[in-house]
């Protein structure tokens, strides 16, 4: 007989409750918006849902869709750069310097 808290997970292994957070925190977010809001509620479920042996499955397969609602919802770091005109992580100052000198 199998133990009835077999399928119990550690809470700091679930990513659902922070992509809540996250999707709380946003003040961007119009009406139109709610079904990009549910489908990456959805993702995170189906994340945190998958049974122990297919987890990894799971985070491979939905966690780029995941994180591509997000940054459509404005909720990663580059997404919030875009928005602001910054220039995205990995170029900025040194990208800029390298591209203004003469070739």
């Amino acid at each position: 007989m199998t133990s009835r808290n077999s399928h119990l997970r550690p809470v700091d292994d679930l990513i659902a409750p922070d992509v809540a957070k996250t999707l709380a925190a946003l003040t961007s977010l119009a009406p139109e918006d709610t079904a990009a809001v549910r489908l990456a509620r959805r993702y995170a479920a189906a994340i945190d849902d998958a049974p122990a042996d297919e987890r990894v499955a799971a985070l491979g397969t939905f966690g780029p869709k995941l994180l591509a609602v997000l940054e459509q919802l404005g909720a990663t770091p580059k997404a919030r750069a875009a928005r602001k005109g910054e220039a995205p992580s990995g170029t900025g100052r040194l990208a800029a310097l390298r591209a203004a000198r003469p070739a």
